[in-house]
């Protein structure tokens, strides 16, 4: 079971973080040189084949076997269904993005009447609940990325009074921290950006075709970001936490470009290199006092300001005005 875990989370890595090395690789896997090779033959054995493409520096997929489904029972499927929306939650791009596609293909692989209601559920259960989209919006989206077609979004954000509108060339689908986004070239705002299926509420389709820039790499762009938000330039960020927060970072590799160093007293400073620095901010947060913000220095000042906000909430007592 403890290799057959690390088969699988070795795919979801080359899949959804290609530009990991071999040595971040090793270090997440906790493996050494030699198993990694190892596990690369047997993942080639069961049809998933990869390597290194040393001029794009990232990991290329060059094979992946087709398996088809059978002799699933009825409830062996419906649980697979069940399972896709629990999945949801986890948060892991490339393995919640390929159980949705997985769970689509179970539920339309029933027979009728059984398979109208398996796909409502789907809808219901999993697109609606589980990612909070409806299945026109992401079957709208899928259909505009392949036959690479303009569409005109009208975009509604949580504090905005009214919605907004925007073409967009749609270059990729995504799944992250819980969500489904789009992203692609925003004609009006002359830029690439992302959008959450979830915040969309109408998409109409024009009859502009577009060619992706040879330049977009969406493994590079994302390559940058801490969570969600990806680019092609970045900020340093360092943080510096506690002793006792301390075996909580070490244990988990958060970013490519982190770097760990031992100060004294116990304390770790961490540096990352990212795109949108207040993603490190959100992110640090979660441990309270054991971490602090040292750079860059406008940074440091939000967070400032957001802790005596908190204090000043708190300070007020329970239930007060």
């Amino acid at each position: 079971m403890k290799k057959s875990h690390r088969l699988i989370r070795l795919i979801s890595n080359i899949k959804s973080e290609p530009y990991l090395t071999v040595e971040q690789l090793v270090k997440i896997h906790r493996i050494s040189r030699a198993q990694f090779y190892k596990d690369k033959a047997a993942l080639a054995e069961l049809g998933f084949e990869f390597s290194w493409d040393r001029r794009r520096r990232r990991f290329v997929i060059s094979r992946v076997a087709y398996c088809p489904v059978e002799n699933l029972t009825l409830s062996e499927r419906w649980a697979l269904l069940m399972a896709a929306r629990q999945l949801s939650a986890s948060g892991d791009y490339s393995l919640s993005f390929e159980v949705l596609n997985a769970a689509r293909k179970l539920a339309a692989g029933l027979s009728d009447p059984i398979r109208e209601t398996a796909v409502s559920l789907f809808n219901d259960l999993v697109l609606r609940e589980g990612y909070g989209c409806r299945k026109e919006v992401m079957n709208k989206i899928s259909m505009a990325i392949f036959e690479k077609r303009r569409i005109i979004l009208t975009y509604k954000k949580p504090l905005d009074s009214q919605p907004e509108r925007e073409e967009l060339d749609p270059y990729h689908l995504f799944f992250q921290d819980r969500s489904l986004y789009v992203e692609g070239y925003a004609c009006l705002r002359r830029d690439v950006r992302m959008f959450r299926l979830n915040r969309i509420r109408d998409i109409a389709f024009t009859p502009i075709r577009f060619s992706i820039p040879d330049d977009y790499d969406f493994g590079k762009r994302y390559r940058n970001a801490f969570s969600v938000f990806g680019g092609t330039t970045t900020q340093r960020v360092v943080v510096r936490f506690t002793a006792h927060i301390r075996p909580y970072i070490e244990e988990t590799l958060w970013h490519h470009s982190q770097v760990v160093t031992i100060e004294n007293g116990g304390f770790i400073r961490f540096e990352v290199q990212v795109a949108e620095p207040r993603e490190v901010l959100w992110w640090a947060f979660r441990w309270g006092a054991g971490a602090e913000i040292l750079e860059p220095a406008w940074l440091r000042e939000k967070a400032k300001c957001e802790v005596e906000k908190m204090a000043g909430m708190y300070g007020r007592g329970s239930g007060s005005g």
